[in-house]
């Protein structure tokens, strides 16, 4: 939410500014933001190959074959959670176009600064996010 001197990175609550994160820290953290979902992006194309299905081989073993497949579900289940953050981080971006950044999107307060810095793609303040979970 917006003050009434039209800030867009600022929280009010009954019109008094309780908090505001400045232009440099927005755009370090839309840097960040950028930088993660390349580096996402990089690391699906890196892990793509490794995706594909384990292809049974007459010279290796049966504990080969199951270690390749153990690797594999590993791969796969990093590649869904790689997935899923990229779904976060997009979104984000988004929310720095249209002034909503850095807002909580259940009670509107500030994220704050540092878990923003952690985690550039949050949505929701930590005690929202400790709730919701």
């Amino acid at each position: 939410m917006a003050c009434a001197s039209g800030c867009a990175t600022c929280v009010c609550i009954n019109e008094q500014m309780i908090g505001e994160l400045s232009a440099s820290q927005v755009q370090e953290l839309e840097a960040d933001l950028l930088q993660l979902k390349k580096d996402l992006k990089d690391l699906l194309a890196t892990t793509e190959s490794g995706a594909k299905p384990v292809t049974l081989r007459d010279n290796v073993g049966r504990l080969s074959r199951m270690d390749e497949m153990h690797n594999q579900s590993i791969l796969l289940a990093n590649r869904n959670l790689t997935k899923n953050r990229l779904k976060q981080v997009i979104p984000a971006i988004a929310r720095i176009g249209n002034d909503t950044y850095g807002c909580c999107s259940v009670c509107g307060e500030l994220i704050s600064f540092a878990r923003l810095k952690a985690y550039p793609e949050a949505a929701m303040c930590l005690e929202c996010k400790s709730e919701s979970e």
